[in-house]
């Protein structure tokens, strides 16, 4: 009975290695062999228990995609029911909370997007929810604001996140973030203010 689990963290243990290598070598570097080192196995048992390169990559990106919404869903339901927005800024744009081996890993998938349609629109639908769960939060939050301001600043607050979480890998300065965060606050501020 006990088979299916050992087969089933085999399989986690090449998907970490194969992160890594993504991470490290973008996918067009990430081979088998090196995954194989990574992940201190016989290249045999990469086949074996997921597949070819190609079959890497696709659980690669489904394991990717599941992880941040499941994390997003996390992250959203941990906030508290006051000051709901702040405290998700405040999350966002904690260094604590970055994670710059998985920000190398979509950068790498990115690349890799115009060359391959199937990932370019998994991704484009990943983002799309990402900024649509920001826009619910910002319109929790600013009631009142119009419905073509919300989506601006959902917008543009995703734009100066994923701009953060980008150059974490290069290690930006504190003061980097913080002025990045106050960028994001602004245009929450904005929408007590503006017109559409």
């Amino acid at each position: 009975m006990g088979r299916p689990e050992i087969k089933d963290d085999r399989r986690e243990q090449i998907l970490d290695a194969f992160e890594m290598c993504v991470a490290r070598y973008g996918l067009e570097g990430a081979t088998l062999g090196k995954t194989a080192e990574i992940a201190g196995l016989a290249r045999p048992l990469i086949r074996h228990n997921v597949g070819n390169k190609e079959d890497l990559q696709e659980a690669l990106v489904e394991r990717f995609l599941t992880r941040s919404r499941e994390a997003m869903e996390d992250l959203l339901g941990s906030l508290p029911e006051g000051n709901r927005l702040e405290a998700l800024l405040e999350i966002l744009f904690d260094p604590r909370s970055a994670n710059p081996q998985l920000v190398l890993v979509f950068n790498a998938l990115s690349a890799a997007a115009p060359d391959d349609a199937v990932l370019a629109a998994q991704l484009q639908q990943w983002l799309t929810d990402f900024v649509k769960r920001l826009e619910a939060e910002i319109a929790r939050g600013c009631p009142n604001a119009p419905a073509g301001l919300v989506e601006a600043a959902a917008a543009g607050v995703s734009g100066i996140y994923f701009n953060v979480e980008a150059l974490y890998p290069i290690g930006i300065s504190d003061r980097f973030v913080a002025s990045s965060r106050k960028a994001a606050n602004l245009l929450i501020a904005a929408l007590e203010t503006g017109n559409d």
